[in-house]
Parts: C-alpha cells; structure tokens; sequence
C-alpha cells in the first residue's frame, strides 16, 4: 500500500515559471522558481516568499532558460499546503477552478497581475 492519496499520476517536472502573488505579510511578490512535479489539477514548488494556505498564486510557464515567453500567460492556483524547507517554502497548489473566481477576493487577486521584479 502506498502513502499516495491522489487519483491522478504526478510527473516530475523542472520547467521555469514565474510566480506572482501575495505572502503573509499582505506585499505583493513575484520571483522564478522551478515547478518540482505537476499532475492533471496541480504542482508542487519551492518558493522564498511565505505564503499559507488558502493564498492565490499566478504561475505563468516561462522558457528553458528562464525567459518570458509572449504567447503564455498565467493560471491562477490556490495553495492547498505549504511546509518550510531551510529558506524555501515547498508549496502544494491546485488549479483555481471557474466556480472559485467568484469567492476570489480583491485581496487575493491583487498578487496575480504581471509586475516587475525590480
């Protein structure tokens, strides 16, 4: 018997995205992280910004050498776990599906438009 209780397999997956949002703190943050796996409805990743759960992320997919790509955009997900590792923050996120947008606040939302990172 196995610890796995997802339905769907996880690949892993060490594609550059670019992850914007809001940490604990209420600041807006964006930096480039890793995704560690992805599977039909979520991801795992490793982050420096402190998030909890609950908190909407926009991961956009950037390109093999960590460049913006003009034709990808970000999708919106919800952390559903998240656990310190040293610095980082391994983070558990699904996908934000169409009913959730609704029950998305201003707050929430304020973190997932693309800002510079200067």
């Amino acid at each position: 018997m196995t610890d796995e209780r997802r339905a769907n397999k996880r690949f892993l997956l060490h594609s550059w995205v670019k992850i914007t949002g809001v940490d604990e703190l209420g600041l807006q943050f964006a930096e480039r992280s890793r995704l560690e796996d992805i599977g039909d409805s979520g991801c795992r990743l490793s982050i420096l910004g402190a998030v909890h759960q609950g908190s909407v992320l926009a991961i956009k997919p950037l390109g093999a050498e960590g460049q913006d790509l003009q034709d990808e955009f970000s999708r919106l997900f919800v952390v559903i776990w998240a656990k310190r590792k040293g610095n980082r923050l391994t983070v558990g996120a699904r996908s934000l599906r169409e009913h959730e947008f609704s029950n998305v606040g201003i707050h929430a939302l304020a973190g997932v438009s693309d800002f510079s990172e200067e």
